[in-house]
């Protein structure tokens, strides 16, 4: 799945090659702390991942930690992957004792993240496209 996701989200994921991304992949999945990937399986096929990043948009260094790169294969994106992968990593974060998670995304995702629970910050142009940075207040959630 590292192959598809790299595929889908390229120079998003801040790594310049498939190899260097597996790479941070399995390192972040045996991670206590961030960076930190947090998988969804069915049964034995891994069905969706979310990376957790204490940095990720270099213009907004004061946000931190970030979610990155929710991705679930067109395959399974009806069956609520993506929805239980958010809560996943709120709880992770949460636990780490931050109070707060941020992103960004573009297009029509950020309805997908307003409808569960996430805020717009910001608009601002991001790798050469607008981009919305959203939080989520993890302390209202507590």
């Amino acid at each position: 799945m590292a192959e598809e996701q790299y595929k889908f989200w390229g120079p998003l994921t801040g790594y310049g090659s498939l190899a260097l991304y597996e790479t941070f992949l399995e390192q972040a999945a045996n991670s206590l702390t961030l960076p930190r990937v947090l998988l969804a399986t069915s049964h034995t096929t891994l069905v969706g991942s979310v990376n957790l990043l204490m940095a990720e948009m270099t213009i907004r260094p004061q946000f931190m930690p970030w979610l990155g790169q929710l991705f679930v294969p067109e395959s399974h994106r009806t069956e609520g992957t993506g929805a239980k992968l958010l809560s996943a990593a709120i709880s992770y974060i949460g636990s780490l004792g931050y109070d707060q998670l941020f992103l960004y995304t573009s297009g029509t995702l950020p309805g997908y993240y307003r409808k569960r629970g996430w805020t717009d910050i910001e608009d601002v142009t991001y790798l050469g496209k607008v981009r919305t940075i959203m939080r989520f207040d993890i302390s209202s959630e507590r």
